[in-house]
């Protein structure tokens, strides 16, 4: 009998080493960030791409976080329950307070450079206080599914959890949420094989379209805090691990490694906690193998699927560590934080960061009182910084599952000399990024202050009307005859509107670096000349009080300067409907920004001088609120720049409107604006002749078309709040700006 063999072909083995998903993800971020600087703003469209992987990446996150602390709960007991949150608890409080000490050490980095910054909206918007019921108590669990209310879906998972451990016949339940926890397992994994095109994608996108000016004086806290969050999340987070568990530091990183930088390049830490969850439990078990220990391998999964999941709502060091930014703030405005508001700012800033740093972070400014517009630098940072901060988040994930399950386990033991080295090494190296960063900027690279010279040097928006500009008063026209305003058909038949403006009123009209007449209140002119077909002829106007002679003389049609509503010119000059409103400010030195926070502070200071602009008339009644206040009303331009060039000299503080008065800060930047509150706005308008109808009309006309197309937004937004970005060149890349190959 004849035996067939049959021949075996052995499987052909890829030719080449293999590159493991971490390296291809590094070198996708690599050139990504390459890419960035190449193309420039040409790549942006790649957001597209990275915006489709991190929703990839989060189908399955929320799914899982109710599956693992289902079945995670589920199987244990209530005395293992409260172990394990009572243990896991212990080690949330000690990264707390290793980020607390961080956050108020930082501010010994911190060179003296002033900064201002121009008026923002957001300063006196209201914002309302986070929803804790509806962010924790999910009253309609479908509806906090849905719109991903993460703490709200680990509240409803843990009471299905807990209920599920005295319930009989568990299993039923739990196995097949088990086997859904696997499917989303290899959902998880498929899409993780992504990473690198994703990653790409949006370092390449972050990179290519971020501004380098955003980079300039903020550099000092950027530097510091991204070299804090890689000491804590590469050093001591994964050095802790390795002093209390059986667990090296090595293997922590080199396994860590892939869910750490998707969280950097996705700059979202929620979307790895599957991935980080496994990773957490093939370190457990490696460690189960080593040391020869055996342990229940269901139990160890319970541990981690519960706890990452539900200190997942908790903040991480990452988020404390952007508490520190409100201490920066106060540096970067020259006004610091005292230390006696530490506590509430760290304490208050904790429990707010429960409903993430876009609201703790405003809500921490108002309560070390600083202007809440310094959101905006933070916001303008954060792009950076706050990947960091998710790798620490991650880090910090990862801490909280690997500790407390081996103490759960009792496998955590404390090595005093791994501990120690731990430590010793982190000081030195917290100590060199502090020190270090003052000394270098303080010595080496000092930033100039250039943001009174970016003010002087804004231009208009569009191109201007012709227009004849008189710096003086003409002879003709200071002629002591007095002569009667022109009527609407006159100024139309001469093809000229004259407008009067105030020079050096910052930011609303004023001359720039070129000589040239700039500010809101002259583009708004030229829009108006433009609507009306005319041309246009400025005349100079010395003081807001003497418009109404002016306008009734003829010496000019309008005045186009920004004033507040007021009843006491009703006989003497007519004032348009108001097309915007004003903010009640005081410029004060910065020592004394507490003491004018609020209307009743103030008054309670008793007899002050106040000194006010020439440029402006507010309503009497603010009077009425500080009745013990001496006026001091300054006439000329140059009596408003004396005041601020003598740091104040003659009077307490100077009342103006925030809009206006933080451009003066820019060029005196040892004044603060402060806002009192409660915020008192009053109208603005402009104003004509008191027998002008028709011009009033028009203009009238005009505004409402401006405020409905959107026209007075953008030009408050490009004079007021600074918001230039629009004009700007595109941002420099090494394909436009070096090599030419596009325009």
């Amino acid at each position: 009998m004849t035996t067939a063999t049959t021949e075996v072909t052995p499987k052909e083995t890829p030719k080449g080493p293999r590159i493991r998903l971490t390296t291809q993800i590094l070198i996708g971020l690599v050139l990504g960030a390459a890419a960035g600087l190449f193309f420039g703003e040409i790549v942006a469209p790649l957001k597209f791409v990275g915006d489709a992987f991190i929703k990839l990446l989060q189908i399955t996150v929320i799914p899982y976080i109710v599956v693992a602390l289902i079945t995670g709960l589920g199987r244990l007991s209530y005395d293992e329950v409260k172990e394990l949150a009572t243990k896991g608890g212990v080690v949330l409080l000690l990264l707390w307070a290793v980020g607390i000490v961080l956050v108020l050490l930082l501010p010994l980095s911190f060179p003296d450079w002033p900064t201002r910054s121009l008026f923002q909206k957001s300063s006196i918007e209201a914002r309302a206080a986070p929803d804790f019921l509806e962010l924790y108590i999910p009253s309609n669990p479908f509806f906090s599914l849905a719109n991903a209310i993460v703490p709200a879906v680990v509240v409803f998972g843990i009471m299905i959890g807990l209920a599920l451990t005295g319930v009989r016949n568990k299993e039923v339940i739990i196995e097949p949420l088990l086997a859904l926890g696997e499917t989303l397992k290899k959902v998880t994994s498929f899409v993780a094989k992504l990473a690198p095109l994703g990653v790409f994608a949006l370092i390449a996108n972050a990179a290519g379209t971020m501004s380098f000016e955003d980079l300039g004086r903020l550099q000092v806290y950027i530097v510091v805090i991204v070299l804090i969050l890689l000491v804590i999340g590469l050093w001591l987070l994964p050095g802790l691990v390795a002093s209390v568990t059986p667990l090296r530091y090595g293997d922590i990183l080199r396994r860590l490694r892939t869910p750490l930088i998707t969280a950097f390049a996705t700059g979202s830490s929620l979307v790895v906690l599957p991935m980080l969850a496994e990773i957490c439990k093939d370190l457990i078990a490696a460690a189960h193998r080593d040391t020869a220990v055996v342990e229940d391998e269901e139990e160890t999964q319970s541990s981690v699927d519960v706890l990452i999941p539900t200190f997942y709502s908790f903040p991480t060091v990452g988020n404390m560590m952007s508490l520190s930014f409100v201490l920066f703030a106060g540096w970067y405005i020259g006004s610091s934080v005292s230390a006696e508001a530490y506590p509430s700012v760290i304490f208050a800033g904790i429990a707010s960061l429960f409903g993430g740093t876009v609201l703790a972070i405003p809500f921490v400014l108002g309560l070390a009182e600083l202007p809440r517009d310094l959101f905006q630098v933070f916001l303008s940072i954060d792009v950076i910084i706050s990947r960091f901060g998710t790798l620490v988040s991650a880090m910090h994930y990862a801490t909280i599952a690997l500790i407390g399950t081996f103490a759960l386990e009792n496998m955590a033991r404390l090595r005093l000399w791994p501990l120690l080295r731990v430590v010793v090494v982190g000081v030195l190296l917290v100590g060199a990024v502090l020190i270090g960063a003052r000394a270098f900027y303080t010595h080496v690279v000092v930033v100039p202050y250039t943001k009174d010279e970016a003010l002087k040097g804004l231009n208009l928006l569009r191109r201007p009307q012709p227009a004849v500009l008189h710096r003086e008063a003409p002879p003709v026209a200071m002629a002591p005859e007095a002569q009667a305003p022109r009527s609407y058909g006159e100024i139309i038949d001469s093809g000229v509107v004259r407008i009067c403006y105030v020079r050096g009123n910052y930011p609303l009209s004023f001359f720039n670096v070129e000589g040239e007449l700039v500010g809101f209140d002259i583009e708004m002119a030229h829009r108006l000349a433009e609507r009306l077909s005319l041309g246009l002829e400025f005349m100079p106007l010395a003081q807001v009080k003497s418009a109404p002679e002016r306008l009734n003389s003829g010496y000019c049609d309008a005045v186009f300067t920004s004033v507040a509503m007021g009843l006491q010119r009703l006989e003497s000059a007519a004032e348009t409907n108001p097309f915007t409103s004003a903010t009640i400010a005081f410029l004060v030195p910065d020592q004394r920004r507490t003491a004018f926070t609020t209307w009743q502070a103030i008054r309670k200071q008793g007899e002050i001088v106040i000194a006010t602009s020439p440029f402006q008339t507010l309503p009497r009644d603010i009077w009425a609120r500080l009745p013990e206040a001496d006026l001091v009303r300054l006439s000329t331009l140059e009596e408003q720049s004396e005041y601020f060039e003598t740091g104040g000299a003659g009077a307490d503080a100077f009342l103006d409107t925030a809009e206006e008065g933080a451009a003066w800060t820019i060029l005196h930047p040892r004044f603060s604006v402060v806002i009192p509150r409660p915020v008192l706005r009053v109208p603005v308008v402009y104003l004509v002749a008191h027998d002008s109808a028709l011009l009033l009309r028009a203009m009238n006309a005009w505004l409402l078309i401006e405020k409905e197309t959107g026209g007075i937004d953008a030009l408050s937004d490009y004079w007021i709040q600074g918001k230039t970005k629009e004009v700007q060149p595109p941002r420099w890349s090494m394909v436009r700006d070096v090599l030419g190959w596009v325009d």
